[in-house]
């Protein structure tokens, strides 16, 4: 059975999605696939749900998502299945708890797809992250899904650029 998202959620300012401690354990999508997926889009909904949806991850309270195995795993699945979060993630919330990549959602989210070293520098013993080339596929995926959808909507060329300069801005964060 399909679910719906009831009429009164597309007019409120953000559509918050929280995965379950189980679904985290388990990558189980299907209930998020369910509500979201590309059978889920049709006319009309694309265009309320633009920048609205917010993930949360239950159980998961401190620290980035892009660093927590099980969630990197549920993420990586959704980002194989699901690629349209550069046009429905709500870009102003946090992915997560507050934590400094998770400010970025749509980084954290890419971060999630894409190879990440983590070491410590001998010589200074501070740490560094190597992030794979992955993560430059996310953003111009991000890019392409907007250019793609907005054709099924009437939200002005303004609307759109500026979800163009906002998908930029998130990866600043990073220098990329």
């Amino acid at each position: 059975m399909k679910k719906k998202i009831p009429v009164q959620f597309l007019k409120s300012p953000i559509i918050l999605h929280t995965f379950t401690r189980d679904q985290i354990e388990r990558g189980d999508l299907s209930d998020f696939i369910e509500k979201f997926g590309e059978g889920q889009l049709g006319s009309g909904r694309v265009e309320h749900l633009f920048g609205k949806l917010v993930f949360k991850f239950e159980g998961v309270e401190e620290g980035g998502v892009a660093t927590h195995p099980k969630v990197r795993v549920l993420l990586r699945r959704l980002n194989d299945r699901w690629r349209w979060s550069g046009f429905f993630l709500n870009l102003s919330e946090p992915l997560g708890p507050p934590d400094t990549f998770n400010l970025y959602p749509l980084l954290a989210l890419g971060l999630c797809t894409a190879d990440l070293k983590i070491g410590t520098w001998e010589r200074t013993g501070k740490t560094f992250i190597r992030i794979g080339s992955q993560i430059h596929q996310f953003k111009d995926i991000a890019h392409m899904v907007v250019e793609h959808l907005r054709k099924e909507t009437k939200l002005s060329h303004a609307v759109i650029q500026q979800r163009h300069r906002d998908i930029e801005q998130q990866f600043k964060a990073i220098n990329l």
